[in-house]
């Protein structure tokens, strides 16, 4: 397949909200994973403002953990993206050789290595395992030769991971089962008016589970879903006013039914949030695509906030080393 094909599929799937909930799992038992949780986080709306070079970069700075299969498939769609085939080669290069055969790399495989003998390698694990425990790279020997496995370990660290990947998979069985039950269901009240069904969804909700519900629908990429769970109530609330504003901003901004003058009244209403710099590069990115305003006097502003990947990237626009959406 082509590369940027490859690519494409791959971020259009729902590997990204597969992993997030991966490692919020783990976080949960493990805490070495959740500075990775919250920092997963991060890289997907990175992604999804299209800045893939500071994306890479967050990845590439990773701890030495075991990860799933799917999170190299990730990693490589988004090497391919800052830096195209040859940047995705270079981070396929630098994966375990266990990795690099393994069954579901086996398209990565073919598009960053045409003609190479070893394309036809089968891979170590069956291909239809949906979870590996395998070690990442060093992101301190990038350029290193990756470390050489044993099949005796490899088969122990599968083994010790085996009844994990078997929950986790029931856990996905019952997950669509119960997709498909909710569908049904809503199916059968389409007689009943669009505003009752969305009163029905939401009533009786506190702002806080509302709040809630809305983030885990952002992060899913259900921005129509996180716009209406993020009634007045919602933003009125002392508790949850700041944060419900933000996460508004993001599934407003996607449904394309933000203005500049939103970006300015948040920015006012809550001049010490967390989130400033996220809004100053939202309302960046916004003034640049329509026309509105002055974008490079907002990125001038994010620039001179605390260091942070938006802060970075704003200066790298500035100074001409990257463009706004590249």
């Amino acid at each position: 397949m082509n590369i940027m094909k490859l690519t494409q599929a791959e971020l259009a799937s729902t590997t990204g909200s597969q992993m997030l909930k991966w490692l919020e799992k783990k976080s949960t038992t493990k805490s070495e994973y959740k500075r990775l949780y919250e920092d997963f986080k991060t890289i997907i709306i990175m992604q999804q403002a299209g800045f893939y070079e500071q994306a890479d970069a967050r990845l590439l700075q990773w701890k030495h953990l075991p990860m799933p299969v799917e999170y190299y498939t990730y990693r490589l769609a988004i090497a391919s993206k800052a830096g195209g085939r040859r940047l995705a080669k270079k981070r396929f290069k630098a994966l375990p050789e266990s990795i690099q055969k393994h069954a579901k790399l086996k398209p990565w495989r073919q598009a960053v290595n045409q003609n190479q003998w070893w394309m036809a390698a089968t891979g170590v694990a069956a291909a239809g395992l949906l979870f590996v425990g395998i070690q990442a790279w060093s992101p301190t020997s990038e350029n290193a030769a990756p470390k050489e496995e044993t099949d005796q370990k490899i088969a122990q660290q599968l083994a010790a991971l085996q009844t994990e990947v078997e929950q986790l998979k029931k856990e996905n069985e019952k997950l669509n089962t119960d997709q498909k039950e909710k569908t049904e269901a809503e199916v059968k009240q389409e007689e009943s008016p669009v505003k009752e069904k969305k009163t029905t969804k939401t009533s009786g909700l506190k702002p806080e589970a509302a709040l809630k519900e809305a983030v885990a629908a952002v992060q899913a990429k259900d921005y129509q879903k996180a716009n209406d769970l993020l009634s007045a109530d919602v933003l009125k609330n002392k508790e949850t006013a700041g944060m419900a504003r933000f996460y508004k901003l993001i599934a407003a901004g996607k449904l394309k039914k933000t203005t500049q003058a939103d970006y300015i009244a948040y920015r006012e209403d809550f001049p010490k949030s967390g989130y400033m710099s996220d809004v100053l590069w939202m309302q960046a990115v916004y003034e640049q695509k329509y026309k509105k305003g002055d974008y490079r006097a907002t990125l001038q502003e994010l620039a001179q906030q605390p260091d942070n990947e938006w802060s970075y990237a704003a200066k790298a626009i500035l100074s001409g080393k990257s463009t706004l959406g590249d």
